[in-house]
C-alpha cells in the first residue's frame, strides 16, 4: 500500500464515488492504483472509509485483505453510505459485524444516516472461495 497526501486521498475518494468527501483528518492509503482507504483515529478505534475504481471492484477482497494487514490489529468501524448496501456484504466478508443504521454528524455539520459495522482486532484469514459439499472435509 502506498501512503497518500490528504489532497490526493480526497481526490481519489471523490473520483471513485464519494463525490462530497471532505477530509476529516484521515490517513490515506492507495492499493494497486484501484482502491483508496481513509483511516480516521477515534477514541480506541479507527473509522474506515474506502472507495474503489468501479472497473476493478472484483478485486475488493484482495484490497480488503491488504487493508487488514495494515490495521486489522485495531478495533475498526466501517461507515457505509446508505445507498451502498452491497458494501455491507463486502464488509461482513472482511470480518465486520453488528450492522446498524445510525445518524451521524458529517464533517460539514449536517446529520445523515449511515450503515455502521464493527470489527474486533485480530488476524484475518479471508473467506474461503471454495464451495464445500455436505459431508466433504
Amino acid at each position: 500500500m502506498e501512503t497518500l497526501t490528504a489532497e490526493l486521498g480526497v481526490d481519489y475518494m471523490r473520483k471513485w464515488g464519494v463525490t462530497d468527501w471532505m477530509d476529516p483528518g484521515a490517513e490515506y492509503f492507495l492499493w494497486d492504483d484501484a482502491c483508496v482507504f481513509a483511516f480516521v483515529a477515534q477514541d480506541g478505534f479507527f473509522d474506515v472509509h474506502m472507495a474503489m475504481d468501479e472497473i476493478r471492484q472484483r478485486e475488493c477482497r484482495r484490497a480488503g485483505a491488504e487493508m487488514l494487514k495494515l490495521v486489522g490489529h485495531n478495533k475498526l468501524r466501517a461507515i457505509i453510505l446508505p445507498d451502498r448496501p452491497k458494501v455491507c456484504n463486502y464488509a461482513s466478508r472482511m470480518g465486520f459485524r453488528e450492522k446498524t443504521t445510525q445518524t451521524l454528524k458529517t464533517i460539514n455539520g449536517s446529520l445523515a444516516p449511515f450503515f455502521i459495522m464493527w470489527r474486533e482486532p485480530g488476524e484475518f484469514y479471508g473467506r474461503c472461495d471454495q464451495r464445500f459439499r455436505r459431508g466433504s472435509k
